[in-house]
């Protein structure tokens, strides 16, 4: 791995920040995993509390308060979780998920007793206690959004089959899951943007490389660990694409990141006049920049899940095994 990736080679011309409050979010978050998520194998409860998912939530928005950190950590708990148990998950299933879950936090209708679903009721209530319940109908769709993506890569990822490159980028776009923390990006500025701005489009297109920037970051880093395991990674991609040497490929993937950074700095660089809403826009747009650089800090310095053995998804294949 060392001879191909350079951890160091992924740059941004801003910088992270870090939240005063991670490290005690850091302690509330293990006390979780040994309480709401005890149900979970006790594998995967010892790999998340090596993810440092308090200290995810500390660098990533690093102007929260310790109120909006606990919402926004509760979410990152639950959404892990979602995405690590239902990666491979039949269509049907993860339907099923998605009903559920978003019955509840949209419209705080819980029918279900499944134990993944018990956080939600305080979910929804911690996000609405930090922003407003049109904020709560965007994120929702964010959700909305993801969960069409996960289904989406079953087909592939299941089989083994890689899809073209413009179907994996479509797909990537949703199933990585980003746009719901983006939406999180413009809650704890304490101003819920009118449709007419968020939908503005240089502000669609912020949000759009937002997301691609920490997915290639995130494929770029995980690829030696899903190699052989996984085909819906950029670098993979590339590979099979092009018929290129993985190290070739590390060096395009890095390439395509890049281009996006260098766009996304020269847009925050040329916002819109959006009039009475400036303040929030810009707040917003540096809210971005913090959350892009503080998920390359957290990733390189503060979290195992992407080292060897770090990942919880072949402990959860051995016992989806051992059940069936």
């Amino acid at each position: 791995m060392k001879e191909i990736l350079n951890a160091n080679a992924l740059q941004y011309s801003f910088t992270h920040k870090l939240n005063e409050n991670a490290a005690a979010m850091e302690a509330v978050l293990r006390t979780w995993i040994e309480t709401d998520y005890n149900w979970l194998p006790d594998k995967m409860k010892f790999k998340y509390g090596k993810t440092g998912m308090g200290h995810c939530g500390g660098c990533i928005f690093p102007h929260a308060s310790m109120e909006q950190l606990t919402a926004i950590c509760r979410f990152f708990i639950w959404a892990f979780t979602v995405d690590d148990i239902h990666e491979r998950s039949d269509p049907a299933e993860i339907d099923r998920i998605r009903k559920i879950s978003l019955d509840g936090l949209r419209y705080g209708r819980f029918a279900s007793e499944e134990e993944i679903f018990n956080s939600l009721p305080k979910m929804r209530e911690e996000l609405l206690s930090i922003a407003s319940p049109k904020w709560l109908d965007r994120f929702c769709n964010s959700l909305d959004r993801y969960f069409d993506g996960l289904q989406e890569e079953v087909a592939y990822r299941v089989p083994q089959v890689f899809p073209d490159f413009e179907t994996f980028v479509n797909i990537r776009m949703k199933a990585v899951n980003v746009y719901s923390m983006i939406h999180l990006c413009e809650a704890i500025t304490g101003t819920t943007l009118p449709d007419a701005v968020v939908q503005h489009p240089v502000i669609d297109r912020l949000e759009q490389l937002s997301c691609s920037i920490q997915a290639w970051s995130n494929d770029y880093f995980s690829a030696h660990l899903e190699k052989g395991n996984d085909v819906m990674n950029l670098v993979l991609i590339i590979e099979n694409e092009r018929g290129c040497s993985l190290s070739e490929a590390y060096l395009e993937a890095l390439a395509i990141h890049d281009a996006d950074a260098v766009e996304f700095v020269a847009l925050t660089q040329q916002l819109p006049d959006f009039g009475r809403w400036n303040g929030a826009v810009r707040q917003y747009a540096e809210n971005l920049q913090l959350m892009i650089a503080g998920n390359l800090f957290w990733t390189l310095n503060l979290t195992e899940r992407y080292k060897k053995g770090g990942h919880p998804s072949e402990d959860l294949a051995k016992v989806k095994e051992l059940a069936a």
